[in-house]
């Protein structure tokens, strides 16, 4: 662990310089950050809470190290919060109507020699966790979406909205498919095991769409999804919005 550590901080330094030592740092953080929650929901603080403040101070960590400029970062800010709000709104409502939240009977061989009254909300850390699921896809999309428009918008001030709109959804439809790769790809290496025991035990397609585990694992995967479509569309009207409301943009003019 310690080794491999070691080696990604050398790679992020040979290969970003400086930039790459601030990547560091803001992994770091994010790691504590994750550790500190699970520690205070572990104390019993309200889980809905500790989640919501600590996603957006993770926002800010994915977010700022990765840039220097102050447009790029507004905007990305800006959608990204944006969207995990409405994120949290459906979130909510999924988790109410879905009964996926706590253990199901595959977790029974590891669960079954603790006690399991902990005085702990499962539904509302259920929601924590889709949460942060998404919270990774969507800054990621906002904050290279929003370089790729304000590069644009650098090497042609003059350009008018119409064509910055296109430009960028552009942009976006291009970081949508590549996120939607990457959040596939991690849910099937995730839950291969799981997809192994359901059929290896012969499970009914019934049982199969009711598995808690599976619904959770599907949820995370859609909300990233929807996560990432909305930030794409949210971070272009955004900086149009930004370009004429900016006071610094028109004395630039």
């Amino acid at each position: 662990m310690i080794w491999l550590t070691v080696t990604l901080f050398i790679l992020l330094v040979l290969v970003a310089g400086r930039k790459g030592i601030n990547i560091f740092i803001s992994l770091g953080g994010s790691f504590f950050a994750l550790m500190a929650v699970m520690m205070l929901i572990a104390d019993e603080f309200n889980p809905l809470v500790v989640g919501i403040l600590f996603a957006v101070g993770l926002v800010f960590l994915a977010i700022y190290p990765n840039t220097s400029n102050g447009h790029i970062r507004q905007s990305a800010l800006a959608s990204s919060l944006l969207v995990l709000l409405g994120l949290l709104a459906i979130t909510l409502v999924a988790v109410h109507f879905s009964f996926s939240q706590g253990f199901s009977i595959e977790d029974t061989d590891e669960i079954e020699q603790f006690l399991l009254p902990i005085g702990i909300s499962f539904p509302q850390i259920q929601v924590v966790v889709l949460l942060f699921s998404a919270l990774g896809a969507v800054a990621e999309a906002s904050i290279a979406i929003s370089s790729g428009v304000w590069e644009i918008i650098l090497y042609q001030p003059q350009i008018s909205d119409q064509q910055l709109l296109h430009a960028g959804l552009e942009i976006g439809r291009k970081n949508i498919a590549t996120a939607l790769n990457t959040l596939l790809f991690g849910f099937f290496g995730s839950y291969l095991t799981l997809g192994l025991w359901l059929i290896q035990l012969h499970y009914t397609p019934v049982t199969i769409l009711n598995n808690a585990i599976l619904g959770s694992a599907v949820l995370e995967l859609l909300l990233g999804i929807l996560g990432v479509i909305a930030v794409a569309f949210l971070t272009n009207y955004y900086i149009i919005w930004q370009r004429h409301h900016d006071k610094s943009l028109k004395a630039d003019k």
